[in-house]
């Protein structure tokens, strides 16, 4: 309960800047900080990111605007904040290692959770491994990534990055999410419509062979059959109903 959890969702429109959208997502950790943190604790968090950067500072504050939430600086106003387009990426990674390193701990983990991960280029991959590398600090971060594995190559860099994460020392572990079984897709099915798995058996079958059992299609397949009126719950016979032609 005193962790925290930061998400972003890429998508194909990702793929100009993702390395930004990536930013955008620790300089919102800042006003989570802030909200779940009492006075005190921002205090210490405050000085320590002013012991952690002292002269940088600005260049954190140019980094991710909302730090101001968190702390102020003298003369932080004088830079422009929101803009890291003078920044090079070894920079940006090490104000964020430095960042993390004040920010997280065990006592207060960050869950860092990017979907959609076939649509980040190398330099925001680049930036994921240096923060989950960082040997020197004491950040706590557990990263989950998801990607769609049809629409990557083998040569994509996440898996640059498993394997560097790998040599760093780093523990990981890949799972692969198939399709749901004939049996498993019944027993959700006989769960969301409350009857028994033989009666809803041949809604299963139609259900099974239009989605090969993929959770995600299965959820819009159905909502399309209660939208087209094939699914609907009868009053009549108190159980839903379904047009198997």
């Amino acid at each position: 309960s005193d962790g925290y959890v930061i998400t972003q969702k890429f998508d194909q429109m990702s793929k100009e800047r993702p390395i930004l959208e990536l930013i955008s997502v620790f300089n919102e950790l800042c006003i989570l900080i802030r909200k779940r943190r009492s006075q005190q604790e921002l205090l210490v968090i405050a000085n320590n990111l002013a012991d952690a950067f002292e002269a940088d500072f600005l260049m954190l504050a140019r980094l991710l605007p909302d730090i101001q939430v968190l702390c102020s600086q003298p003369n932080s106003t004088a830079v422009e904040t929101g803009s890291c387009d003078q920044l090079n990426l070894q920079s940006i990674c090490f104000i964020l290692q430095r960042f993390m390193r004040v920010v997280s701990s065990k006592l207060h983990p960050v869950m860092l959770f990017l979907d959609d991960l076939q649509w980040c280029d190398m330099a925001a991959l680049m930036l994921i491994e240096s923060i989950l590398s960082d040997a020197i600090g004491s950040s706590c971060v557990f990263f989950v990534g998801s990607y769609r594995s049809n629409e990557v190559q083998h040569d994509h860099g996440i898996f640059r990055l498993i394997g560097r994460l790998n040599s760093f020392g780093v523990p990981t572990t890949r799972l692969s999410l198939e399709g749901l079984s004939p049996k498993d897709l019944n027993t959700m099915i006989s769960d969301a419509t409350c009857l028994f798995p033989r009666l809803c058996e041949p809604l299963s079958d139609i259900v099974f062979q239009k989605t090969k059992g993929n959770p995600f299609f299965v959820l819009e397949f159905l909502r399309s059959l209660v939208e087209k009126g094939l699914l609907e719950y009868s009053a009549e016979k108190r159980r839903w109903v379904w047009d198997e032609d």
